[in-house]
């Protein structure tokens, strides 16, 4: 049984390089967007061409990676990269609703950049960091640690999609 659970580790990690590639694809495309000055007539198409189409397929491959990285069925549990990555994670997301609320209120410009670049920002980059972590560590446990981790890098990536095309 151990085994087949390094084997869908195995697997999830290939999903894992997927999302990888495809997100320094997306990188290095919305880097010669902006060197190029090329934008498409409407703008979001531009947006969508270059950024959300590789940022797309390496969130799509980062949670297949996680689907993949199945733990055993009796064990529950992850390593403290894998929890540490799933609170900054929750944290980022609830900071992230707050910050979208707050670009519909009136508030103090002051609030607002330290929710954004605190809550939102400042726990999106700790899921980061940690997600890389748990998914390094958990290829070799039979737990939820690698699930953890690429649900953490998925969501980051997810939300640098949706906040460049909101810009």
């Amino acid at each position: 049984m151990e085994n087949e659970a390094l084997r869908g580790h195995r697997r999830a990690s290939q999903w894992g390089w997927i999302g990888v590639g495809a997100t320094i694809a997306s990188a290095i495309g919305y880097a010669v967007q902006t060197a190029v000055g090329y934008v498409s007539k409407p703008a979001l198409v531009g947006e969508i061409e270059f950024y959300g189409l590789f940022a797309g397929l390496g969130f799509v491959a980062l949670m297949s990676g996680a689907v993949a990285a199945r733990p055993i069925a009796e064990r529950r549990s992850a390593s403290r990269w894998g929890w540490i990555a799933a609170g900054a994670t929750i944290l980022s997301v609830i900071g992230y609703a707050v910050q979208t609320i707050l670009d519909h209120v009136d508030e103090p410009g002051l609030i607002g950049e330290i929710e954004f670049y605190g809550l939102f920002v400042g726990f999106a980059f700790v899921a980061l960091i940690a997600g890389a972590a748990a998914v390094f560590t958990g290829r070799r446990r039979g737990d939820f640690t690698m699930r953890l981790g690429f649900i953490a890098v998925g969501y980051v990536l997810l939300a640098q999609v949706i906040q460049s095309l909101w810009d």
